[in-house]
Formats: structure tokens, C-alpha cells, sequence
């Protein structure tokens, strides 16, 4: 029996069964947890922080003593006085090094705690981005989702309107002028669709690029937002919140401070150095008149002191000041635009919600208009230009509610993350608006 052919119709049911199995939905918070795993740039922060966590380690080996072994072997072979024999020697021997005082050395175990610290740092601003970027991918595909539901319902209903006014147009109740609005009205939608799609494709394959997931399976949101305020409630308590806890402020000091380590370290180069030194040796020879084995140990105390170095150090003290200078303004202008960030956030959330109350009451009028006008065409008191142009403001307000609602969310989270909150606390509340 041919098994080849026994197998394929069950093969077959088997991959029509598994295409037909339903694809699991996500929200915001799976997106996230998807994206931690998935996404290279999060990836390289990680492995970021594990180069820089070792820096604290190789700081904190300049201090501890330094041992070394050595091995030689020799033979020498003299030519004055002839017909002296060749002979060999043979050393082994273990070196300690343990510095005493040195400037270099113990502010360089200081700035490698530092530089510890400002990977970790830098590590928690790339979580706090991949919520902000796993949530921006997130709402942009339901935009573009929106918009393009507008779009069509738009141009279904302009073809309608198109079809009408040809009919009219034959019978002699509408003038071409209504043919002609409308067939203008139908372009704009059907060109707009086509945009809408564009968008779609683009938001849909910027979110599969961030979290690996399949777009066509998002969750969306509520119909009806629960309107939140920032809690505290004014402007002033954000922006102090932002001074004291913001990564991007943290990660500014710790450069500094890493800065003001370094004008130490060149200054210190002017001291001396003091290293304790401690030796064992084991040497075997067997040259003429020499003891045939020998061993012996040592411990010392070394001083160094540079006295003339071309001038070389004092142009490293002043490269490390005019560093620690930039340092300090960088650190002044992070404070200033994070408070930038904070006014513009906390406005995008407070001024935000009220936006969308706006557009969802214009949203009611918008549809009543529509319904007047339609009404009002009918009885002969207005125009198809009049309902063309009532359609389009009622399918634009659509857009920019969507619009709205999305921006009302992601500044909630930014504004978090502008006062180094944002975490997956505030991202499990934002995910609560996330339609089940």
C-alpha cells in the first residue's frame, strides 16, 4: 500500500482543522508582555545592562591586590674564558601587588559603581519606552482601524447619494450640478480609503515589528471612555514629581557624577602612587661559582611620583573640567525639558479629556445635522450639496474623536513616564479601558 497516499487526506484534515482553530485576541498588557520577549531593541538594552552591571565589578578589582606568576629558563653558552661549558637556569616566582594610596585606582572603583548604576538606570527608561512604543503601535492600529471603518462608511454612503442623483438627473428632478457634487463627493472617499488602507498596512506591520504579534487579532477599546484626571491633580505637584524621580534627570546626575570623578582622577596624577609589593622566587643553576639552587622572598613598599609629563596632565585636568561643565549644563537642560514634558503631558490629559467630551457631543450633533438635512432635502428646503457636506462633517468627527481617545491615553502614559512612574501598574489601568 502506498502510505504516501494513506497519509495525505488525514495530513489534509489535520491542516484544515488547525487553519481553523481561532486565533487568540490580545490587549495592551499582552502586547507588552509579547514585546519584552520579542522586541531586539528591549533585547540590547538587556544585554546592555549586563555589560554595564560589570563595571562595578572592574572598578572594585583596581582595588584588591594583583598576583602574577613567572616562569623562565635560560642557557648560556660563553665564549670568554674559552673552553668554559655552556650551562641553564631555571626561575619561577609569584608577585603581590597591593596598592597603598592611588588616586587613579580608587576613582576609578568609583565611577565604575557609578557607571553601574546609569545602566541600570538607562535599562529602566527602556522599559518605560517599550510600554510608551508597545502602546503608541497599539493605538495606532486601532486609528487606523477607525479611520478606515469612517472611510468606508463614507464612501457606501456617498455611492448611494451618487447613485441617486444620476437617477434624479434622468428623470429631470435634480440639475447635473447634484451629479457632479456627489460624483466629487464619492472621488474624495474612494481616495481616502485608499489612504486609509495605506495606514492600516503600515500601523499594523510597525506593531507586529514591536511585539511579534498578529495585528488582525488587537482588542479594542471602549466605546464610552472613563474619563480619568491626573491624580495628584495639579500641574506644580507633577512637575516636583518629575525632579525627584524622573530616569532621565537620574541617568543626567550619574553622568555628572561620573564627570566630577574623572577631574579627580586627573588631578590625582599629580600624587604619588604607594603600592605594597610582595615576591617569592625558586631559581636553579648550574654556572660556575654560583649556588646551585636558591629561594628567597621579599615585601616592600614602592613610591611613585611623576614629576614632568610634558604637560600631558595638566591638559587632562582641564579636558576633565571642561567635561564636568558639560555635564552640568546637560544635567540643567534635562531638568528643563523634563519640566517641558510634564506641562505638555499633563495638559494633553487634562485638556484631552476634554477634548473627547467635545467630540462626542459634536459627534450627536453631527449625526442629528445629518438627519435634519436628509429630512430637509426631501421636502425640497435643502440640497444634496447640503446633506454631501452634512456626511462629510459627521465621518470627519468620527476621525477626530478616535483621534482624541487615543491621544487622551497615550498621554496618560507619557505623563507618567515624563515623572518616571510609568510601570505595569499604570499600563494595567490604561489596558482597563481595553474592550473584552
Amino acid at each position: 500500500m502506498n502510505k504516501t497516499l494513506f497519509r495525505s487526506p488525514l495530513l489534509g484534515s489535520l491542516l484544515l482543522l488547525g487553519f481553523a482553530l481561532p486565533v487568540h485576541a490580545f490587549d495592551l498588557v499582552e502586547a507588552w508582555r509579547a514585546a519584552r520577549d520579542y522586541n531586539a531593541d528591549f533585547a540590547a538594552a538587556r544585554s546592555d545592562l549586563d555589560a554595564g552591571r560589570e563595571k562595578a565589578v572592574q572598578g572594585r578589582a583596581l582595588l584588591l591586590p594583583q598576583i602574577g606568576a613567572s616562569a623562565n629558563y635560560n642557557y648560556t653558552n660563553p665564549i670568554m674564558p674559552a673552553g668554559q661549558g655552556g650551562y641553564d637556569a631555571t626561575t619561577y616566582g609569584v608577585n603581590l601587588q597591593q596598592p597603598l594610596f592611588d588616586v587613579g585606582k580608587y576613582t576609578g572603583y568609583q565611577k565604575g559603581k557609578l557607571a553601574t548604576q546609569q545602566a541600570e538606570t538607562s535599562f529602566g527608561a527602556a522599559e518605560q519606552q517599550l510600554i510608551l512604543d508597545t502602546s503608541q503601535a497599539y493605538f495606532n492600529v486601532l486609528l487606523a482601524k477607525d479611520t478606515l471603518s469612517a472611510t468606508s462608511a463614507s464612501k457606501k454612503t456617498f455611492q448611494q447619494q451618487l447613485e441617486q442623483a444620476k437617477t434624479a438627473f434622468e428623470v429631470g428632478t435634480a440639475t447635473i450640478t447634484d451629479t457632479h457634487e456627489a460624483q466629487a463627493g464619492y472621488d474624495g472617499a474612494v481616495a481616502q480609503e485608499i489612504s486609509a488602507v495605506s495606514s492600516l498596512e503600515l500601523a499594523e506591520n510597525n506593531l507586529r515589528r514591536v511585539t511579534g504579534l498578529d495585528p488582525k487579532t488587537i482588542q479594542p477599546v471602549l466605546d464610552k471612555l472613563p474619563l480619568e484626571l491626573p491624580t495628584p491633580a495639579t500641574l506644580e505637584a507633577w512637575i516636583d514629581l518629575a525632579q525627584r524621580n524622573s530616569l532621565s534627570i537620574k541617568a543626567a546626575e550619574q553622568a555628572l557624577g561620573i564627570a566630577d570623578k574623572n577631574v579627580t582622577e586627573k588631578k590625582g596624577n599629580h600624587l604619588p602612587v604607594v603600592s605594597l609589593t610582595a615576591g617569592y622566587s625558586d631559581s636553579q643553576t648550574r654556572a660556575p661559582l654560583q649556588a646551585p639552587h636558591t629561594r628567597g622572598s621579599s615585601i616592600g613598599v614602592g613610591v611613585t611620583l611623576p614629576l614632568f609629563a610634558g604637560g600631558g596632565i595638566n591638559s587632562q585636568v582641564r579636558e576633565a573640567v571642561a567635561q564636568q561643565e558639560s555635564a552640568k549644563d546637560k544635567l540643567e537642560a534635562t531638568r528643563r525639558q523634563v519640566r517641558e514634558d510634564v506641562r505638555r503631558t499633563f495638559l494633553g490629559v487634562t485638556n484631552g479629556a476634554a477634548l473627547v467630551r467635545a467630540q462626542e457631543q459634536l459627534l450627536i450633533s453631527a449625526k442629528s445635522k445629518v438627519e435634519s438635512t436628509r429630512l430637509g432635502k426631501e421636502v425640497g428646503i435643502r440640497t444634496n450639496i447640503d446633506l454631501l457636506q452634512a456626511e462629510q462633517a459627521y465621518y470627519s468627527t468620527l476621525t477626530s474623536l478616535a483621534t482624541a481617545k487615543y491621544n487622551y491615553l497615550i498621554a496618560r502614559l507619557s505623563l507618567s513616564q515624563a515623572a518616571g512612574q510609568l510601570d505595569s501598574e499604570v499600563l494595567g489601568k490604561v489596558n482597563a479601558v481595553i474592550r473584552r
